[in-house]
């Protein structure tokens, strides 16, 4: 029954890859602008809410007091906080190989591209962390309450955007992270459904009796 539906996220991953290069090319610098006072307050509570620290922390203390509860979300709980973990080291290392200048670099310098292996948070644009851990909790959602698949992914789009409207990124850089998240929840899923794997983790992670 998870097949399809895997099938159908890897498909969405792989064509939000595809916008996000012909973004690069055709319309991160005219769509690029300085953030509008007026709404950027709001453009402010949108982008803290899906804060990447923030939701590692969160679910990651979720799972831990199911756990010591002994609830029955414990195993869903570590599935998305496990996402996220891998979503966060992923990030880490891809900003970091990538170095794509950030927006404010082509606004103040004019600086556009790629640039490679830099440790200088300037050069960290590529893939936006915030628009993963927002897709990567989507997609981990939908997997718990299918039904809710496209509103989850349309909220995650939604909060994303923020960070192109505050010229944090570009939208191939909200774009990339998307697809990026999409995979990391949905590998993450397979591998813990995975019939060598899900005894290991009712045997570690549920208590026994």
């Amino acid at each position: 029954m998870d097949q399809p539906n895997h099938l159908s996220l890897f498909r969405k991953a792989y064509f939000l890859i595809f916008l996000a290069i012909l973004s690069y090319f055709f319309l991160d610098r005219p769509l690029q602008t300085s953030p509008s006072p007026f709404f950027k307050p709001l453009y402010k509570v949108l982008t803290l809410a899906i804060f990447p620290p923030l939701h590692l922390a969160l679910w990651g203390s979720f799972f831990l007091i199911a756990r010591i509860k002994k609830n029955v979300w414990t195993l869903p709980l570590f599935e998305i906080a496990f996402a996220q973990g891998l979503g966060a080291i992923f990030v880490r290392i891809a900003k970091f190989l990538i170095g794509r200048a950030r927006p404010e670099l082509y606004l103040k310098k004019g600086i556009f591209g790629l640039y490679g292996l830099q440790w200088d948070n300037h050069f960290h644009s590529f893939p936006s962390g915030h628009a993963l851990t927002a897709f990567t909790l989507a997609t981990s959602l939908s997997f718990l309450l299918p039904k809710w698949r496209t509103p989850f992914l349309l909220l995650a789009l939604a909060f994303s955007l923020s960070r192109v409207l505050l010229a944090k990124h570009y939208l191939s850089d909200v774009l990339g992270g998307a697809a990026c998240g999409i995979i990391i929840s949905t590998l993450t899923h397979t591998l813990l459904k995975h019939p060598k794997v899900t005894p290991l983790c009712d045997r570690f992670l549920l208590p026994q009796p």
